[in-house]
């Protein structure tokens, strides 16, 4: 004889509506009614009739799962909204969304209507209190919940949040290491509990590098503010606060910051380095493209779906809260605020300005400038030395000598005699050795201007020489390192190799030391597994057959710049390694040919040579007619990948991609020519 539902719920002494809803999941059976509907069924041998299709609708009145935000305006409700739809639809559900504008009473409303519409199978509810108390008649319901987004206190409700404490405090950290120690913070007065966590991990971040919480650097906001009062409180704000750095702890809060920037005329990062929320699509295309803290979302709506279903098939609640990572996502929003020799502020090319008065003094005064190279034998150097041509012959100087020393010390303390022969008013230098320089330098000082590009000789005093331009070495490391941090995201044990500059040189060592940090401490996944050091670009060769040879299993090197990374590549080739990935910085055409063919070569962070030469000349200008200028000027560097090679070649070498870039571009073969 057939056995039905009904003799099931005989045997288990239930419903039948019990039973039925134990079995497709309908609406919530408590555990021990559950277990003796599953019994019944094992020991009647009734057979349960299954919808073989996953995404029919569940039949019965509890077929809508009801999802309670403040608002839809917001990316992060919209994309949560869209991910539950697409789970929701898949197990039969129907999403209806339901907006409280943060009104609590709007919200007391809403959710009592749905705890009698018998067609609600459960809420994901994105709270407006933090307090379980407004929430106690419809925790104590039997209507499953599950709270999104926004937390309560206590253990009445399961919360899938997001780790807005460790989020908040990466971003506070990744500004601190980029020398900020003024950084404001724009809060939204709600999200109590949001708000209050993001300020822990910002506050948190301050404590670990001993720098005081200011509470004038907290700029507590409304997000429905009108754009011309936000831009009001703001601009108060900055005057009074003066910060280097701002993050904003919300999607709202991050457009309504941009748009007062934009009035204001603050330029971010040059006034104002930038970290937002951005959820939003359009924080990666604005200029330049915004660092964001971002939520994933999609996982956020998985948890939040998964316990609610838990619910609903009558399984016990797992309260308490699930916290889903922030990832900091650096693009270039932000810059280092880099230090010269003796620790001076780094200032920005921008800020050399000539008076009218001191252009007609260039003009009149027949100058006459040297210009010392550690070595001249690739584009960044031609690029340098034109862009100082142009600029000085504008003002009437001359350049009556440029010199190559080929990165020999000793040729370089000959020509540097030989120079002074000629009694320039000022020379320009690239110190070959930081030491063995030293002393010709100082000599040089007593009766010539000197401005250094990238380094000052050890010992130097900051009155021995005018002013020091440099790419932002620290910035500049770390930008490589994140490229490649960037790159093995996902990926588990990476182990990478360094090759360094061996040659005390304090810039190149600034930037390898700042790209390993970056490594170490924000990509956990990655291990330097070995480090060696090159004193020419030949032995990188070397270094390289070593380190692989020891350490196998590698998979990723950074080399300090561009020609000795062309030995390291050499070197791999011939062993058969061109699995490696390889990450330096400087574009040149070799190089670019290897990151156009993606082979090898996966990331590099380049200097503006053209750009630096500008801002030296411009210092030497300065110096010639005795004006005060700073002591250390730096330019940020351009992060160079595969997929924006054409545009970054253009910004950096001042002309379009040559064919050769363009043909590597489509070609597996960077030898295409």
């Amino acid at each position: 004889m057939k056995v039905t539902i009904n003799d099931v719920a005989r045997a288990a002494g239930v419903s039948i509506a019990t039973v039925s809803h134990t079995i497709n999941k309908t609406r919530y059976v408590s555990p021990e009614l559950a277990e003796l509907v599953y019994k019944a069924i094992e020991e009647t041998g009734y057979k349960v009739k299954t919808d073989t299709h996953s995404n029919a609708m569940v039949p019965g009145k509890n077929s809508v799962v009801a999802f309670v935000v403040p608002n839809v305006t917001s990316t992060v409700y919209s994309k949560l909204a869209s991910a539950l739809s697409r789970i929701m639809l898949e197990k039969g559900y129907i999403l209806a969304v339901y907006v409280t504008n943060d009104d609590e009473s709007t919200e007391r409303s809403i959710i009592s209507g749905l705890m009698t519409n018998k067609r609600i199978a459960g809420i994901i509810l994105a709270p407006i209190s933090d307090k379980s108390a407004s929430y106690k008649k419809l925790f104590r319901s039997v209507l499953p919940v599950v709270c999104l987004s926004r937390a309560v206190d206590g253990d009445n409700c399961a919360c899938i949040t997001s780790e807005n404490t460790d989020g908040m405090y990466s971003a506070a950290r990744h500004l601190i290491r980029s020398g900020h120690e003024t950084i404001g913070i724009i809060l939204d007065s709600g999200m109590q509990s949001a708000m209050k966590e993001r300020l822990e991990g910002y506050c948190r971040a301050l404590e670990e590098k001993n720098i005081q919480y200011n509470q004038k650097l907290v700029l507590r906001s409304d997000i429905s503010m009108t754009e011309r009062d936000f831009a009001a409180a703001f601009h108060n704000w900055y005057e009074v606060s003066r910060p280097t750095a701002v993050i904003a702890a919300g999607n709202q809060l991050t457009l309504m910051l941009m748009r007062a920037l934009n009035n204001l005329g603050i330029e971010c990062p040059r006034d104002l380095s930038v970290i937002g929320f951005g959820d939003e699509q359009w924080c990666s295309l604005v200029t330049p493209p915004l660092t964001v803290l971002e939520q994933d979302t999609d996982r956020l709506a998985a948890l939040a779906a998964e316990e609610l279903f838990r619910e609903i098939g009558g399984e016990e609640p797992e309260y308490g809260r699930k916290d889903v990572p922030i990832r900091l996502n650096i693009r270039r929003s932000t810059m280092m605020i880099g230090k010269g020799p003796f620790g001076e502020q780094a200032h920005l090319p921008s800020e050399i300005v000539l008076s009218s008065e001191e252009k007609r003094v260039l003009r009149a005064g027949n100058f006459k400038v040297g210009i010392s190279f550690h070595y001249s034998g690739n584009a960044w150097t031609h690029l340098h030395e034109t862009a100082i041509r142009n600029t000085l012959e504008n003002f009437g100087v001359t350049v009556i000598s440029v010199s190559d020393a080929h990165f020999d010390p000793s040729l370089q303390l000959t020509q540097l005699e030989a120079l002074a022969m000629q009694k320039p008013d000022l020379i320009i230098a690239i110190p070959v050795d930081d030491n063995v320089t030293s002393d010709k330098f100082r000599k040089l000082s007593r009766n010539t201007k000197l401005v250094f590009m990238s380094n000052v000789p050890q010992g130097l005093r900051a009155s021995e020489y005018c002013t020091c331009v440099s790419v932002n070495e620290s910035e500049n490391g770390a930008a490589i390192g994140n490229i490649m941090g960037e790159y093995f995201v996902g990926r588990r044990n990476v182990k990478a190799g360094f090759i360094m500059h061996g040659v005390p040189f304090y810039g190149t060592h600034l930037r390898d030391m700042s790209a390993k940090r970056e490594i170490t401490e924000r990509y956990g996944n990655i291990q330097i597994a070995a480090v060696g050091k090159f004193t020419t670009f030949e032995s990188a060769y070397g270094e390289c057959m070593t380190m692989m040879t020891e350490h196998p299993d590698i998979e990723a090197l950074y080399v300090s710049w561009d020609r000795p990374a062309l030995e390291v590549i050499r070197a791999l080739k011939d062993m058969g390694r061109e699995d490696v990935a390889l990450f330096t910085t400087d574009l040149d055409l070799e190089i670019g040919k290897y990151l156009g063919a993606g082979q090898i070569v996966k990331g590099i962070s380049s200097q503006r040579p053209y750009e630096q030469g500008v801002a030296v000349a411009m210092a030497a200008a300065k110096a010639l007619v005795g004006g005060e200028c700073f002591k250390y000027v730096a330019l940020g560097p351009y992060g160079v990948k595969r997929e924006n090679l054409l545009r970054a070649w253009k910004d950096i070498m001042h002309e379009e991609a040559p064919l050769p870039i363009e043909r590597a571009m489509n070609s597996s073969d960077p030898l295409v020519l």
